[in-house]
């Protein structure tokens, strides 16, 4: 799409700006693609902050299992011992590291403006942290516990690491899963003609205006909405459309079109 500016529209860095009656909207030319991404990336960043926010509640359980009983060992028919993961040094190192990459990602969305980059961050950090989380109550129960030649049984607090790294790995899929979707934002003139469809391909059509000798009661200005008295009324010379000169005026200074039609004011 090729958009050449006119008088109602001005062209800075890259950006066509239309202005309007209804108030002022943008479009951004870019590969040939009207992208609106402004509405869009306010609510890609929301979504990231819940998923940071859901990741470091996640991380933080995480983290408190280890006071947990992670497992009974029974070294004979008499004695039991109960392991926390806090015990072990190398259960604590991983399930503290898991649990402070995830709580980390929260800061991404906190510090950071771009979609993307905070998408990056997310994803990297949960399916880190999440891997570090799940290894840590596995490492537990099937290297460690093995290794003591007892044997035992997993505890509630296995089974809450586990479940808590199972989330921390789900919630990185959710932020590798969501993507910015383009929005196109239209340009809404009055009656309904889009700026978008303004092309250099065809030239538009002309109009000019007249004043208006005799007004019949009960005329209403459609930019105002008020009633039209005979000293101050105009007429479109294309559709017939009456509106009070200076609410014309005004509009046609800042988008040189009739408000009703749409064509070009000369």
């Amino acid at each position: 799409m090729i958009i050449n500016p006119t008088r109602s529209q001005k062209i800075e860095n890259g950006q066509v700006f239309f202005k309007g009656f209804r108030g002022a909207c943008f479009y951004k030319v870019e590969h040939l693609v009207l992208i609106g991404m402004v509405v869009s990336e306010r609510r890609l960043l929301v979504r990231f902050f819940q998923i940071g926010s859901v990741l470091a509640l996640a991380g933080s359980i995480h983290v408190l299992t280890l006071l947990l009983p992670w497992y009974t060992v029974r070294a004979d028919n008499v004695s039991t011992s109960v392991l926390s993961g806090y015990l072990l040094p190398e259960t604590l190192s991983l399930s503290v590291a898991g649990g402070v990459l995830a709580g980390l990602s929260l800061l991404a969305t906190s510090f950071s403006q771009r979609p993307m980059s905070v998408r990056t961050v997310l994803v990297v950090f949960s399916l880190i942290g999440g891997v570090l989380a799940m290894v840590s109550p596995l490492y537990l129960g099937f290297v460690r516990v093995p290794a003591l030649n007892v044997s035992g049984e997993p505890g509630i607090g296995f089974f809450v690491a586990l479940f808590s790294a199972i989330v921390i790995l789900a919630l990185g899929g959710v932020a590798l899963l969501t993507r910015p979707r383009v929005v196109e934002i239209p340009y809404q003139s009055y009656g309904g003609v889009s700026g978008a469809t303004v092309s250099s391909t065809q030239p538009m059509e002309t109009t000019s205006f007249e004043v208006v000798g005799e007004v019949e009661e009960g005329v209403v200005c459609p930019i105002c909405y008020t009633s039209v008295e005979a000293e101050n009324a105009v007429r479109c010379s294309s559709c017939g459309v009456i509106f009070h000169s200076g609410c014309l005026d005004a509009y046609v200074n800042i988008n040189g079109t009739c408000p009703n039609c749409g064509r070009a004011v000369v």
